[in-house]
């Protein structure tokens, strides 16, 4: 049986321990706005994992992880710059699949031969094209609102009262974050502190009285949120049913345009801003232009807000990335003026401060599954406080290694999550037509056996499928591919340190049910399903317990 074994979960000195798988698995990592599918307007929609899934099933693998899918604004392409902690995108809203699109009277414009082109195109551009898509959705989501409230929500129907439960349950975070998403709808998009100062400033009587002039539009922003998480449970019951884990991504930070940082100003500062120091992606560091937490306001409401988030998230997952992990003992502040440091800056208060960080994440998650994001420039203490508290780090097999010498897969440790790279890195094809034939030499004497590649041979299906094979072998509990790296395809999904139409719109060439029949596809898939039942990694017959629930 897959479990989450939680006999761990106990104290270790003054820390909790987090739980963790107690089999091997295999997983895939695919961004949800990849998926293709005829069903979709040109984005990945939640009711597209259902195929997806299946598909897994198919082949063996376990595990599904996907990058951030909280709201961001129209003209926003990053998953890592939200306008929300909690708020998932509409766009992911699988439109056709719901109850109240179809019985609107939106569902009759899509006969109509303008409408038909547009979304063909949209569903067969190579790209993601976000604009147009939410152009095209935002009237049909209002139009299914409004079927909603003449059909459901005045003759108070059974939906209308799940409709109010969510609104209570939710209440602590959603009653802001529609405020919030009326005001940039009201105000053009403007960043939250050109508002008025009576909606910047959070004025009592100012904020009274738009709720009361704006009720039913307040209303339509929470209606979109139920029926995104209505089909997300719908995914997670289905997930439990074919013994699939849900791993989702909680982005550090979120936005300086957000609700969270507009409700919660104490909690931040409104000068200073976040980013990373030189690291292998830049030499020259990263302004991320995100806010700075007030540590120790928040440690002084005992991390409110970040309690929430991770209740949130074990509601939507079974396994949360903890992205920029090394941001809970320090950050690496950008002041207006001045040059950047780490905040704090001695160890002793980072390695304090992360340990209280992470047993709150730890109590607040239950059983479901943190793993750090322990990429880039890491002191020793932070991977050494992540095995103290029994938290999976990453294992990047490029970057496993001590200067020139590769460190056998093997040697990794259980607790962590191996991976051949992530949406930040160049893909495995990419990467060795890169790299020197020293560094191929290298990686070749971890990688041979009883292969007889030479650094000279270009990327060929041979070396794919060895690299693939190696992994699988590794001690990791958790391994996980980018459905890149899976398929042989050179996309890589976000370049670091750049903007612009290159990163956060890579789709798949076709659905994976097709590709799935067409070379070289097909063989590719054939041999992960058999190196996968080779490294006991599937777990088909057995009945997985969920980590947590999406009730």
């Amino acid at each position: 049986m897959m479990d989450v074994s939680i006999a761990d979960k106990k104290s270790f000195g003054a820390n909790r321990r987090s739980p963790f798988l107690n089999k091997g698995v295999c997983g895939v990592m695919i961004p949800l706005f990849s998926i293709r599918s005829a069903e979709s307007f040109g984005v990945g929609e939640i009711l597209d994992l259902l195929p997806l899934i299946d598909w897994m099933s198919d082949h063996h693998l376990h595990l599904l992880q996907i990058l951030p899918i909280y709201e961001t604004s129209p003209y926003e392409t990053s998953p890592y710059q939200a306008l929300s902690g909690f708020a998932l995108d509409p766009i992911y809203l699988s439109l056709l699949a719901w109850d109240d699109f179809n019985q609107s009277e939106a569902a009759h414009t899509l006969t109509a031969p303008s409408f038909q082109q547009e979304l063909g195109r949209l569903r067969d551009s190579k790209e993601i094209c976000y604009e147009e898509i939410r152009a095209l959705k935002a009237p049909l989501l209002e139009q299914s609102f409004d079927s909603f409230l003449r059909e459901e929500w005045i003759k108070k129907s059974e939906r209308a009262r799940l409709l109010q439960q969510f609104i209570e349950k939710h209440a602590e975070w959603l009653n802001d974050y529609v405020l919030f998403r009326l005001l940039k709808e009201q105000q053009g998009w403007r960043y939250w502190k050109e508002w008025p100062l009576v909606y910047r400033d959070r004025d009592a009587a100012a904020m009274r009285a738009l709720e009361q002039k704006n009720e039913t539009r307040l209303l339509f922003f929470k209606y979109l949120q139920w029926a995104l998480w209505e089909q997300w449970k719908q995914v997670r019951a289905y997930a439990r049913e074919k013994n699939v884990l849900m791993m989702g991504d909680l982005p550090f930070l979120v936005s300086q345009d957000s609700a969270d940082i507009w409700t919660h100003r104490d909690a931040f500062s409104a000068v200073d801003s976040v980013g990373a120091p030189p690291d292998v992606f830049n030499d020259q560091g990263q302004d991320w232009g995100l806010p700075l937490f007030d540590w120790k306001e928040m440690e002084r409401k005992d991390f409110f807000w970040w309690r929430l988030r991770i209740r949130h998230a074990r509601a939507l997952f079974n396994l949360i990335r903890l992205d920029h992990v090394v941001g809970f003992y320090r950050v690496w502040v950008i002041p207006q003026k001045g040059k950047p440091y780490f905040e704090p800056s001695e160890e002793p208060e980072q390695i304090r401060r992360g340990a209280a960080f992470l047993n709150a994440i730890i109590e607040e998650a239950g059983d479901c599954i943190p793993v750090a994001e322990d990429l880039g420039v890491i002191p020793d203490f932070v991977r050494e406080s992540l095995t103290a508290f029994g938290i999976a780090g990453h294992k990047i097999l490029r970057w496993e290694k001590d200067d020139l010498r590769y460190r056998d897969p093997k040697a990794y440790p259980f607790v962590s999550l191996a991976t051949t790279g992530t949406h930040d890195t160049s893909t495995l094809l990419r990467w060795w037509n890169e790299i020197s034939p020293k560094e191929r030499a290298a990686f070749l004497a971890m990688l041979n056996g009883e292969n007889d590649f030479s650094p000279a041979d270009p990327f060929s299906e041979r070396l794919h499928q060895a690299i693939l094979a190696r992994l699988l072998d590794a001690g990791s509990g958790l391994v996980v591919f980018p459905i890149q790296d899976i398929l042989g395809l050179p996309d890589q999904i976000n370049i670091p340190a750049t903007v612009g139409r290159h990163n956060w719109r890579f789709r798949l060439p076709s659905p994976l049910r097709e590709l799935q029949h067409t070379s070289p596809f097909k063989e590719q898939l054939e041999s992960l399903k058999s190196f996968i039942d080779r490294h006991d990694r599937w777990h088909g017959g057995e009945r997985q317990i969920s980590p947590s629930s999406a009730e």
